[in-house]
């Protein structure tokens, strides 16, 4: 599954389900040391619990424009219509200058 990493409470890092689940990555993978936030990383799921997941990364993360229209899409799907709105907006941008190259 593709994941987008972003920020958590202090130095941590997470993503999010589109349920609301937290998602947290193994810190002991090897590609752990290489997340920040607003890369995009592929990963399988290691751990399910009722309240969060726990998600090993398989390879090195992505970062440019698939990762941002990874974080428009979440907040897109988001309770908070402004930034739904704002986000869909950006997206058509974006995709506009797509289609002129």
């Amino acid at each position: 599954m593709e994941v987008l990493v972003i920020k958590g409470k202090g130095d941590s890092i997470i993503s999010r389900m589109k349920d609301g689940r937290v998602i947290l990555f193994n810190r002991e993978n090897p590609i752990f040391s290489e997340l920040r936030p607003g890369v995009q990383v592929k990963s399988k799921v290691s751990f399910i619990a009722q309240n969060y997941i726990i998600v090993d990364p398989i390879s090195p993360p992505e970062t440019g424009v698939e990762a941002i229209k990874l974080g428009l899409r979440m907040l897109s799907e988001s309770d908070n219509w402004e930034m739904a709105v704002l986000s869909q907006a950006i997206m058509y941008i974006i995709e506009q200058f797509e289609g002129l190259s």
